[in-house]
C-alpha cells in the first residue's frame, strides 16, 4: 500500500481524535482508542469515498474496527479500481 494513502487515511482519523494523545498506529481501534462513534464512522466512509473515488458499502463500513480495516477496505477498493477498463468506471 503506498504510504501516501496510509498518511490521508490517518490524516483523517487524526481529524476525530478525542484525545491527541492517542498516536495512530494500523492496530489503534477505532472505537476504543480514537473516539469513533456511528456518525463519525459515516463521515469517515463518505470522506474516504470521495477522497479516493470508491464505494463503500454499509457492511463494510460497519465492519471498520481498527485503522489497518480502514487501510485494508480502502487498498481493496483502489484494487478492484485498476482491475476495471477506463470505459466501466
Amino acid at each position: 500500500m503506498e504510504q501516501l494513502i496510509r498518511y490521508q487515511v490517518e490524516r483523517m482519523l487524526h481529524r476525530k481524535r478525542r484525545n491527541p494523545a492517542v498516536i495512530i498506529t494500523p492496530a489503534t481501534r477505532l472505537q476504543e482508542d480514537i473516539g469513533v462513534d456511528s456518525i463519525d464512522l459515516v463521515e469517515l466512509a463518505i470522506n474516504l469515498e470521495h477522497r479516493f473515488h470508491i464505494e463503500i458499502t454499509d457492511a463494510e463500513m460497519e465492519a471498520l474496527r481498527t485503522v489497518e480495516d480502514v487501510l485494508m477496505c480502502v487498498d481493496y477498493h483502489l484494487s478492484l479500481l485498476e482491475t476495471q477498463p477506463l470505459a466501466s468506471r
